[in-house]
């Protein structure tokens, strides 16, 4: 339930939150449609959405699938093992590199090393890099966003301004 007064309307909760601040939607639009375009494998697109709704605590986010990593064959038993990638074998070393930046992005992004950055360089280009960062940064933001206004209902967000 909504813990902000929104219009009334037929739509998701928080695209009635959208609507009161309308050059916000047309950013979060804007940026969802960036994201969506992303050249990341949607594999890993979507091993780091599921880390941030696990680190986000969000219940919806938790159940609901990007279509794209459906489409690409990510699995309800891969996503389930995403708690535990230091020890598991399912990831490979460029997936858990990137769980890995999630979480410290997610958690102490002030304390990211430039040897561990070195490190992730060896999996991913520069662009790569601010391309996860972004992605990373998405999720995070709108996640939170939702859950502290109990706009979480629904993690569909508009990809065009309401």
């Amino acid at each position: 339930m909504a813990r902000i007064d929104l219009p009334d309307g037929d739509q998701p909760d928080v695209v009635k939150a959208l609507v009161l601040r309308p050059a916000f939607a047309k950013g979060v639009g804007a940026m969802n449609e960036a994201c969506f375009a992303s050249t990341l494998d949607w594999r890993l697109h979507e091993l780091v959405r599921y880390r941030i709704a696990i680190i986000n605590g969000c219940a919806t986010c938790l159940s609901w699938r990007t279509p794209e990593a459906v489409e690409a064959g990510v699995t309800e038993d891969l996503l389930v093992g995403v708690a535990d990638w230091r020890t598991s074998e399912r990831y490979t070393d460029r997936e858990k590199i990137a769980l890995d930046f999630t979480e410290q992005f997610c958690g102490d992004s002030a304390g990211i090393s430039d040897e561990f950055m070195a490190r992730l360089g060896e999996h991913f280009d520069a662009g790569e890099i601010v391309e996860l960062a972004l992605v990373i940064g998405k999720y995070l933001s709108q996640g939170r966003f939702m859950q502290v206004l109990g706009l979480d209902q629904a993690c569909v967000v508009p990809t065009a301004a309401p």
